[in-house]
């Protein structure tokens, strides 16, 4: 009874890892051998973010480039020189030495002047206006620190104003095309193209007949219609939930990685979904809820020989989409 409430616990399990998985264990997914093409996960058309006359352009077609890499520069001389005015602007602490030098002046001639008057050596008037002489180059030190602090912020914005004449990649790929040479001036229009080819995406457009059967997280080979390619594993991450009303038609993205750029994109392929009879993940989920069970002879309130020779045999355990099934005979 015990080998028997195992048993369906398993079939349970079973049952909810194909739904988990999307995937069917011990059967064939159903699903024919599909037409792909294999693109660049990312395209991206580097402009400038500003107008001007292309100065540089450090790469060409088909040059391998990082996230980051400088492409291209704008003339820039206008810029480079405010910069350099601006830092020097930022830099100068004179006016705020002259200042703190004068308040300093100014305290001190207070503190003399306290003691004349409390003698009545000089007015109340006097007095009053070395209190507000030092007052005021008191208020001359934080006004110039003030000034050299937007000093600071305008060589910020002048560096920020020359970097924008700089063009980096955003994607670590390829150029692909592109559109501007040195000398061209450069406004609205996209100065080169660079494609992503790690990973790779494989776009695949299924008949409404098969919604429901591909999910996100399932696996497929790839051929690549090329002679001498191997096959390649792909993963479903998208699933398109708006179809297509004139072809009938939905479509799915996988992901293949392609690290070494070894596989080529922008390529036909065939994909054939993989069954979970080869799904190594859904069934080491199974091997170890196996153990996690206490599927083991050893643990069975029989004894191996009974087991082995008892008149309940498990000939057959198969799962299936709609629910277990176990089918048991006696011998």
């Amino acid at each position: 009874m015990i080998f028997l409430d195992i048993l369906l616990s398993m079939n349970v399990f079973a049952q909810q890892v194909g739904e988990d998985t999307g995937l069917l264990i011990g059967e064939d997914t159903g699903l024919p051998n599909m037409d792909c093409v294999l693109e660049p996960s990312e395209i991206v058309d580097v402009g400038s973010a500003v107008a001007g006359v292309l100065e540089t352009v450090n790469v060409d077609r088909s040059d391998f480039v990082g996230k980051g890499t400088v492409l291209a520069k704008l003339e820039s001389d206008v810029e480079d020189s405010t910069v350099s005015l601006t830092r020097a602007r930022a830099d100068i602490n004179s006016a705020i030495e002259v200042r703190e030098v004068n308040a300093a002046f100014g305290e001190r001639t207070e503190k003399r002047n306290q003691a004349l008057v409390r003698n009545s050596t000089i007015s109340e008037q006097l007095m009053d206006q070395v209190e507000t002489d030092t007052q005021i180059a008191k208020h001359q030190v934080q006004q110039e620190k003030e000034k050299k602090f937007i000093a600071e912020l305008e060589y910020r914005r002048a560096k920020a104003s020359l970097h924008r004449r700089t063009m980096t990649s955003p994607i670590s790929g390829v150029v692909i095309e592109r559109f501007k040479s040195v000398g061209e001036y450069v406004e609205d229009e996209p100065v080169m193209r660079i494609a992503q080819l790690d990973p790779l995406h494989v776009e695949l457009i299924v008949p409404m007949s098969h919604w429901g059967q591909i999910k996100s997280g399932m696996r497929a080979e790839v051929q690549i219609e090329i002679p001498g390619q191997d096959k390649h594993n792909a993963t479903v991450i998208r699933v398109d939930q708006v179809a297509d009303a004139a072809s009938g038609t939905f479509g799915v993205q996988l992901v293949i990685p392609n690290p070494d750029y070894k596989i080529p994109s922008s390529v036909r392929c065939n994909l054939a979904f993989i069954s979970t009879e080869n799904d190594v993940d859904a069934i080491s989920q199974l091997e170890k809820t196996e153990y996690s069970l206490g599927l083991k002879m050893d643990d069975l309130s029989m004894s191996s020989e009974t087991a082995e020779t008892g008149l309940i045999k498990v000939v057959q355990m198969e799962y299936i989409q709609s629910g277990p099934k176990t089918a048991f005979v006696n011998d």
